[in-house]
This record gives structure tokens, C-alpha cells and sequence, in this order.
């Protein structure tokens, strides 16, 4: 007869990755839902799950650890379920069957949680006219969050959340030289002043916090008629418009490695805001105006939630050749003019 070896006592868990035959049992042991198929999608943030059964879609989401702390589902959950009951495009969440907004799991590195949401049918918005259904959608979350009086958030969308942690995680970067990292001390105290002086003047909303073009889809009806969905609300909480906006481009810029917008980006860009403002969304000069430096925050904010996972991802996922560009990179973002 065969047994296990022992677990090394030397061995300490980073992150485990479930089997999607744990996801299956889970789902039906806290949600009472009757799976038939299940496959992981990605490991990113967190883990996600495609499920399928009783003649339904659903995503799971297995939430990791994070160095910000303790989860925000509380929250995350009861704004979706307010922006569902007002009919805006949203993936809404299933609750638990003792009520609860996810189920808790205990992993061998501590803690996880794991929350169900209805599919989002569609793709990302590809056409002109998908993005501006998109700023459009995004209007109405904004509009529709106005009245949310639901368990508060954990975290505001604010200085310390977008950049303050970011600092701290570079301080721990391998090999990372005391040059640059006062480079990145000095940007991140500049756009904090800059922020500090201008914020009084900035739309506040709640923001969906990572509305980058991939956490929407966009899907035609049998009539033809299209609709925008939004979903991944984790990194939601109050804080800036002019954040929520930026996301978009700054994903972009991002993606196609661009120091300035093309003419594809700037089509798009003034198809989201004539959408933004058609869903009853307004945007101050003051907002517009501010949209370089939160590029630059948004850039910050990515970057200090890779290299705070440096226990899970590895130095791959910002490796130090990459972190000697981005300051040059963010030097010319600060030139942009987004007004549209």
C-alpha cells in the first residue's frame, strides 16, 4: 500500500491554483448550482472559471491574496446588485446560499474567496460605435452609483491607493538601484503634490477602477440592437472621474507601446466621451485637464500591482529593463492634450 510522501515543513504556499473540479464542487456546495463543465480561463489578479449548467453561463472568480488587504466583495457585490436592479449593463452576482455575498475558503496560503457571476454574453468593443456604447454604459454606472447606499468600500481610489503602495512595493524589488528608485520616489511625490493641488476641482465618482476596454463586452440582440456589460468590479471604490476615463487610453498607450495617441486611439477616444456625455455624464475642463497625470498614476498603480506580487509572478512580469523605460515613458505622457 502507497502513501504520500511528507510535505516538506520548508515548503511555504505563494498562491495555489484549484482544480476545476474543486470549482465545480464549491459551486455546488455554496450556490447549489448543478455544473456541468468547467475550465480556468486565466490566472491573473485572481483566478477565473467558466461554468456551465442548468442551461446557464457563469464566470467564478477565486479571489488571491492581495497586499492591499483584505477583500472588498461586500461592497463589490451590493453595487452590482444596485446597478442591476436599474437595468444598467452589468454582470451581476449570484449570492451564496446562506446569503452571503461569496463563499470562504481556506487555502494553505491563508484565506481566498470565491464569488459567481452571471456571463457576460459578447467581446471587447472593437467598432467605433461599440465604444462609444461603451463611455455610454460607463455614464450610467456613474450616474446610477449617485444613490448606492450599500456597505461602504474598504478602500478610496485615492493618492495612497493608486501610488502610495507602489513605492512601498519598489522598495522591496530585487537588484532594483538606489538611482532609479528615487527617480520613482520623486514621480510618485510630484503627482501626489499635483494631485493633492488639483483635486478639489475634480469630478468624484465611484469608480468601476479598471475600465480598460476587456471588462466590458459589447452584444447584439436577436433584433440587432447592441448592449454594453460591464463586469470585473473588484478594483472598484470612490475616487476621480478623470481616473475611471483614463483607463481606457492609457491601455491603449500601453498595449501598442506609444508614446502619444494614433488615429485609431483618438477615433476612439472621441467615440467614448460623445458616449460618456450622451448617458448623462458630464466632464469639467478641470477633468480633461487632468487626464495626463492620471495616466501617469494609472501606469504607477499597474506597475505596483506587479511588482507587489513578486511572490506569485516573479520579476518577469515587470523586470527591471522594462522599469528603466517607463519613467521616459511617463515623461511624455505628461505632454498629452486629451481633450476631445
Amino acid at each position: 500500500m502507497s502513501t504520500q510522501p511528507p510535505v516538506d515543513p520548508g515548503l511555504v504556499h505563494a498562491h495555489t491554483t484549484a482544480a476545476p473540479s474543486s470549482v465545480v464542487y464549491w459551486a455546488k456546495q455554496h450556490y447549489g448550482l448543478d455544473i456541468r463543465q468547467c475550465h480556468l480561463i486565466r490566472r491573473g489578479l485572481n483566478d477565473n472559471y467558466a461554468l456551465s449548467g442548468d442551461g446557464a453561463r457563469y464566470v467564478a472568480r477565486l479571489y488571491a491574496i492581495r497586499p492591499r488587504g483584505e477583500f472588498n466583495i461586500n461592497f463589490e457585490m451590493s453595487l452590482l446588485e444596485h446597478l442591476a436592479a436599474r437595468g444598467v449593463g452589468v454582470a451581476a452576482p449570484l449570492r451564496a446560499l446562506d446569503g452571503a455575498a461569496c463563499a470562504r475558503l481556506q487555502f494553505p496560503e491563508g484565506p481566498r474567496a470565491l464569488a459567481i457571476f452571471h456571463h457576460a454574453e459578447g467581446a471587447p468593443p472593437e467598432t467605433l460605435d461599440e465604444f462609444e456604447l461603451t463611455g455610454h454604459t460607463l455614464a450610467r454606472i456613474h450616474v446610477a452609483s449617485r444613490d448606492y447606499t450599500g456597505p461602504a468600500s474598504r478602500y478610496s481610489l485615492n493618492s495612497d491607493h493608486l501610488v502610495g503602495r507602489t513605492w512601498t512595493h519598489l522598495q522591496a524589488y530585487p537588484q532594483l538601484g538606489a538611482e532609479l528608485l528615487d527617480t520613482y520616489r520623486q514621480r510618485i511625490q510630484n503627482l501626489q503634490e499635483e494631485l493633492a493641488r488639483t483635486e478639489s476641482g475634480l469630478s468624484k465618482v465611484i469608480c468601476h477602477g479598471d475600465t480598460h476596454g476587456f471588462n466590458n463586452h459589447v452584444h447584439a440582440d436577436l433584433a440587432g440592437d447592441k448592449k454594453a456589460v460591464f463586469f470585473d468590479f473588484d478594483d472598484a471604490g470612490p475616487g476621480y472621474l478623470a481616473y475611471d476615463l483614463s483607463v481606457m487610453p492609457w491601455s491603449y498607450l500601453t498595449r501598442k507601446v506609444l508614446m502619444e495617441p494614433d488615429e485609431l486611439l483618438q477615433q476612439r477616444w472621441r467615440h467614448y466621451l460623445r458616449g460618456y456625455r450622451a448617458g448623462g455624464g458630464v466632464i469639467t475642463e478641470a477633468d480633461l485637464a487632468s487626464l495626463p497625470m492620471f495616466l501617469q498614476l494609472r501606469h504607477l498603480w499597474n506597475l505596483g500591482e506587479a511588482v507587489g506580487r513578486l511572490h506569485h509572478w516573479g520579476t518577469s512580469m515587470a523586470p527591471l529593463d522594462w522599469l528603466l523605460k517607463q519613467i521616459d515613458r511617463m515623461d511624455q505622457w505628461r505632454k498629452l492634450d486629451l481633450r476631445a
